[in-house]
């Protein structure tokens, strides 16, 4: 087999991804403006009847996520550099994804209520030796939280892998992946400064409101979506892709941990050969893409 090019990430690479489907990535992030905007509505109606705090606000977060489940899904394709077609790509991801990344926001839910609440705790008590230590404490892991989400929701989409082995992953990535996680964060800070600077320039918070609806409808939350998941997955890629591909495979690279692992019978490729031909499975402790597994078979 002929050998990859390495492929070099980068602004060039990332802006050039994005703009080559532009108009396919508008459509994704058209799609998920739907639900949002009817879920927004039914909750100030619902505070028009009646006071809602903040935690009924935050619901956002488990009732989005299936729909956050295509968004990654299409910004997963275009990092890869895969063709996205967005009504196709925007349901597959729901379908394949909605049930953990269901259950990851629920817990998210919860951990961001409580983050929530410990912060309320701390206001106005930092002068205070022991809080403020519980405070420096809360804030590593608050970042520790973040990264782990950003690795865990970028490996559902990219990789196919049991979810406790994405838990693991997505522990140890939080050092490994440092680097990517802050290009993240701070790319991610870099949008919400950008959008809160509109509202301060405009000075009308109804004006300015109506103004950032714009680019929220056309670009922003998959801009933010294709952000995590085109740093984060260069970590996925070096950890878990890259010494399980068909590469190393082919080149006889695994060397002992190969001849430990029994091959997999014709059944049991057959089984995972069905799918997407472009996600990488796991194969007797290797990694392959589903179309290689095709081409083992018809071998």
């Amino acid at each position: 087999m002929r050998k990859r090019k390495a492929r070099i990430y980068g602004l060039t690479d990332f802006f050039n991804g994005y703009m080559d489907q532009i108009g396919q990535m508008t459509l994704v992030n058209l799609l998920f403006c739907v639900p949002t905007v009817i879920f927004t509505g039914m909750i100030f109606l619902i505070s028009s009847i009646i006071p809602i705090n903040i935690f009924v606000v935050m619901l956002m977060i488990p009732l989005l996520s299936p729909f956050s489940a295509g968004l990654f899904y299409a910004a997963k394709r275009v990092t890869l550099r895969e063709e996205l077609k967005a009504l196709r790509d925007f349901k597959k991801g729901i379908s394949m994804e909605w049930k953990p990344f269901l259950i990851n926001s629920l817990i998210v839910y919860v951990i961001t209520c409580g983050i929530y609440v410990t912060m309320q705790i701390y206001r106005g008590g930092l002068s205070n030796p022991i809080l403020l230590t519980a405070f420096i404490m809360s804030m590593v892991f608050v970042l520790f939280f973040v990264c782990f989400e950003n690795s865990f929701l970028t490996m559902l989409v990219t990789v196919d892998i049991k979810v406790s082995e994405a838990v693991k992953n997505a522990v140890l990535m939080f050092i490994g992946g440092i680097f990517y996680h802050l290009k993240v964060i701070l790319s991610l800070a870099l949008v919400i400064f950008l959008m809160f600077s509109v509202v301060m320039i405009i000075g009308d918070y109804l004006v300015a409101g109506l103004t950032l609806m714009i680019p929220f409808l056309l670009f922003v939350p998959v801009l933010c979506a294709y952000i995590i998941v085109y740093n984060i997955f260069q970590t996925v890629e070096k950890i878990i892709v890259i010494p399980f591909t068909e590469e190393k495979t082919q080149s006889g690279s695994e060397g002992k941990n190969a001849e430990d692992k029994p091959e997999p019978d014709r059944e049991e490729l057959e089984k995972l050969s069905k799918g997407d031909p472009e996600e990488y499975v796991f194969v007797s402790g290797r990694m392959l893409k589903r179309k290689t597994i095709l081409k083992m078979l018809e071998e």
